[in-house]
């Protein structure tokens, strides 16, 4: 690790595997030292879907290779008494450990907080969590899906009586991940200015519940269970177009100076019926909202809509100033000019599969801090010798636990 890389004082472990492993990739990129341990079995991503150019194999899921860039790897009993020194010798010299195991099981194997705090009174201990570690349901398994049912993302995604959507990925962790990378590191400089450590819990639930604006507000002050406004005509509402789908907000509320400028776009596209818009009806969300409303705000306008591409109708509405944007697809993302202007979009080279695989960039840009997506995955056991060697082990300690299988080495 480069002295010169923003946080590369820190050494991070990382023992997570489908929930978590962002927090710790968010270190990596500014350089930290992140060490991903992963149990004999594999870290489960590993098995997820999608896999380089559709073939399965233990190094060629694209979500591992992109989580885990940057990092180095280790694979550790953690439940043999071997494996349990090994993991407490490594957080005698870690600034945060961040696990997503189930609540209890670490202490269950005498490597709680407590225990690890007494070698590494500084070590800050994030757990990711379905539901925390505290309260009634924290006991309860948990999934992305069911923490975003339970906290209430999937409702509110939704439209009237529609059934919930699940947007695709695994959003509750990742939410739940931001808030870890983020709280630990507060923990972090409060530990490095105090020389106190601590437990931080981090709930997937909770971190769901954060990302649903006013949804639960609305229900204690106004007694309305708020959901997807995908049937007010013109108010987020998303409408076909010549090669795929546009998401326009013409009017919210009674703002008539917002529906003013889609009635002046519209006479000036020669729009057929365009005068049925030309109507203080509009302004009721009421009326919008009603099936006459919608159906004639669908009719005339996606009879106009459908002559066109997403990127005309973007740049002929934003013109007319009204808030009208393309529903980007995969392809819309690679050739977005503002993400490349930026130059958001990485390749990586995973030499196990021996080609390169397109990546997000940096979440963020600095003034003076530098960025990077960093070496590719470490591939299974692939840094186990060399990180028990920073251990004190010697040569024969390693290959003796390698045969006792308590950790995996990678042969060269």
């Amino acid at each position: 690790m480069k002295e010169s890389e923003p946080l590369s004082y820190l050494r991070i472990l990382d023992f997570t595997g489908e929930l978590g492993p962002y927090a710790a990739k968010l270190y990596a990129g500014l350089g930290a030292d992140v060490i991903h341990l992963e149990p004999m079995s594999g870290d489960p991503l590993r098995s997820i879907r999608p896999f380089y150019n559709n073939v399965a194999g233990k190094e060629r899921s694209l979500q591992f290779i992109y989580y885990n860039a940057g990092k180095r790897g280790m694979v550790l009993d953690i439940e043999s008494e071997r494996g349990k020194e090994v993991f407490v010798k490594l957080c005698k010299d870690a600034d945060i450990l961040f696990e997503s195991f189930t609540p209890g099981y670490l202490d269950g194997l005498g490597l709680s907080f407590d225990v690890l705090s007494a070698v590494n009174p500084k070590l800050v201990q994030t757990s990711i969590t379905p539901f925390g570690h505290f309260g009634p349901y924290s006991a309860y398994p948990g999934s992305d899906l069911t923490c975003s049912a339970l906290g209430g993302f999937l409702y509110l995604a939704g439209v009237d009586n529609d059934k919930p959507v699940r947007p695709c990925d695994n959003q509750a962790y990742r939410m739940a991940e931001v808030y870890a990378a983020v709280g630990s590191s507060i923990a972090a400089l409060f530990a490095q200015r105090t020389g106190i450590g601590q437990f931080v819990d981090v709930s997937c639930m909770e971190a769901v519940g954060m990302a649903l604006e006013t949804a639960a507000q609305c229900w204690d002050l106004e007694g309305t269970l708020r959901r997807g406004r995908g049937r007010e005509a013109g108010s987020a509402t998303i409408h076909p177009c010549k090669d795929g789908f546009v998401a326009i907000v013409a009017i919210m509320g009674r703002n008539k100076v917002m529906w003013e400028p889609f009635i002046e776009w519209m006479k000036a596209e020669g729009v057929e019926e365009w005068e049925a818009f030309d109507n203080d009806n509009w302004i009721n969300a009421a009326y919008r909202e009603s099936k006459e409303g919608y159906d004639l705000f669908c009719r005339i306008f996606e009879r106009f809509s459908m002559k066109h591409t997403k990127q005309y109708l973007y740049d002929a509405g934003q013109a007319h100033r009204v808030a009208i944007s393309p529903v980007s697809n995969g392809k819309d993302l690679l050739e977005n000019p503002q993400l490349n202007y930026h130059d958001f979009w990485r390749r990586l080279y995973h030499e196990p599969v021996g080609g390169e695989v397109v990546c997000p960039g940096a979440p963020y840009e600095f003034g003076s801090l530098e960025w990077r997506l960093g070496d590719s995955a470490p591939t299974f056991g692939q840094h186990t010798a060399e990180l028990l060697g920073e251990c004190g082990f010697s040569g024969h300690e390693i290959d003796a636990l390698d045969k006792e299988g308590v950790v995996y080495v990678a042969k060269s």
